[in-house]
Order: C-alpha cells, then structure tokens, then sequence
C-alpha cells in the first residue's frame, strides 16, 4: 500500500469483512449488470449472457471476462423494452444519488421481460452521526467459481440506505418481492415483475 492509499484508508469507515458465495448461484437468461464495471463480478459469473453497463468507461476497462461492455447509464437506458430476462445491481446502488434510484428501478422494469428477475446487492448505510470518517465502506470476499476475489466498496457518507428503503422502492415501482436477505452490513434482494 503506498501513501496516497494510506491517507485514502484512514479516511474510510469499515463495517466488518464480509463473504458471498456465488458458486451455486444461477442466472436466469440474457442479464444486464447495473454498473457492471470494476471487478465484473457478474460477468465474471455467467460471461455469455451478460451485458454490463456502467457510465465510467474505465470501469469498464478494468472488468475482467469475455462478457459484453456498454457505456451507458443506468437512468436512461438504450435497450428496447422487455430485453433481458434478469437484471443485477452487484453493489452499485451505493454510489447512486437517491434522486435517482427511483428512475434506475423504472427503467430496470421496463427492461425486464415478464416473470423477469431484478437481483440487487447492496450496503446498509447508516446515519453518520457525529462519525469524522468522510468515507463508508465494506470489504468483501466473492466465491466465484473456483476463485477468490477480495474487494472493497465506499461511497462517500452523505447518505443512508437500508434493506427496508429498497424494499419500499421496489414495491413502489411494481416489483414483487422473492427473496431478502439481511446480514446487518449488506443485504440481498430478489425481485419478480
């Protein structure tokens, strides 16, 4: 680690490590990866039928895998209605301004074809209180395969976000609930249109 990710570290709050087991995990179908740059953990998962879109094309670059790369954004999507038969947000909420998670859901759900499945992983957020620290963020082991990937994600702390937020944004957006998953820290949703 050299400097400049030293001062960058102690500027981050850190909820305790976390681990995803994707081995057993399925994909349903043509899949569309909100912000699937990075480490490319979807892509990586399912590579010939994944598209990734991400708004920074650097991102995108660096995403591992043979999976398809698109720069595009999230709210304003160039895909013809009823395209994909899943669509994933693998931690990328958190680097969203609220104002714009709820047009993000709409244009996921007029992606999806009926009976389709928005999978969202994300970060609890929690009010920062009287917290110094300008950065919140996770560290994360994935299972891929027969791989390890050891992440981070952090956004900056002006913001809060909860299981129970998406949960009501989803609901509010025409989302049925199949599956949630809470383990404090991060959290897991499966929706169906």
């Amino acid at each position: 680690m050299n400097e400049h990710e030293d001062s960058r570290e102690e500027k981050i709050f850190f909820v305790k490590p976390q681990k995803i087991d994707l081995r057993n995990f399925n994909l349903k179908g043509r899949t569309l990866d909100i912000g699937g740059g990075g480490e490319g953990i979807i892509g990586q998962l399912n590579e010939e039928n994944v598209i990734a879109i991400d708004k920074n094309e650097n991102e995108l670059k660096e995403a591992p895998g043979k999976f398809l790369k698109i720069i595009m954004d999230a709210k304003d999507m160039k895909f013809l209605d009823e395209s994909f038969d899943t669509v994933t947000s693998f931690f990328t909420m958190l680097y969203v301004p609220a104002l714009d998670r709820k047009k993000i859901f709409q244009e996921i759900r007029r992606v999806l074809k009926k009976n389709g499945e928005f999978i969202l992983w994300d970060l609890v957020i929690p009010d920062k209180g009287n917290n110094t620290k300008e950065l919140f963020g996770v560290r994360i082991e994935i299972i891929i395969k027969d791989k390890k990937i050891s992440t981070g994600y952090a956004t900056y702390w002006n913001k809060e976000q909860s299981l129970k937020y998406y949960l009501d944004l989803g609901k509010e957006t025409g989302f049925k609930l199949l599956e949630s998953k809470d383990k404090g820290e991060i959290f897991y949703l499966k929706f169906q249109l």
